[in-house]
C-alpha cells in the first residue's frame, strides 16, 4: 500500500492464480495450396506461471519461420500466447507432420500435431 496526499490508502491488487495452471493447446487442422503462403497457429492458453517455450516442428525438425502474438493476461491471472508458423508449401511437403511443442515451467512437455495435406 502507499499513501495518497489526502491521507487515503490505495492498495494495488495482484491478479495471480492461487495454483499453477497447465497450458491448454489448440492447433486447428489446415489445408493449403502449393506455392501459396499458409499459416498454422498454435494457441496456448490458461497457463500460469508465464514462463513457457513454444516451438513448431515439421517432420521432427525445429522451424524458425514463426511469430509470437503479444502475451495476454486473463482476468484470472493466467496467460495466453499464440505461435504462428508460416511457410509456402511445395509438392514435397505433402504428408508432412507439423507439431507444436510446448514446454511449461510445471515440467509439462506437451505436443499437438497436425498432418498437412495440400488441396
Amino acid at each position: 500500500p502507499f499513501l495518497l496526499g489526502s491521507g487515503a490508502l490505495l492498495f494495488q491488487l495482484s491478479l495471480s492464480p492461487l495454483f499453477p495452471a497447465a497450458p491448454r493447446i489448440i492447433v486447428p487442422q489446415r489445408s493449403g495450396t502449393k506455392f501459396t503462403i499458409t499459416s498454422f497457429p498454435c494457441h496456448v492458453w490458461g497457463f500460469y506461471p508465464r514462463d513457457i517455450a513454444i516451438t513448431w516442428l515439421r517432420d521432427g525438425r525445429v522451424r524458425t519461420e514463426s511469430t509470437y502474438s503479444p502475451l495476454q493476461r486473463n482476468p484470472d491471472g493466467t496467460f495466453n500466447l499464440t505461435l504462428t508458423y508460416t511457410f509456402t508449401p511445395m509438392d514435397w511437403d505433402r504428408g508432412s507432420i507439423l507439431t507444436c511443442r510446448v514446454s511449461h515451467s510445471l515440467g509439462c512437455w506437451c505436443r499437438h500435431g497436425v498432418s498437412w495435406d495440400r488441396r
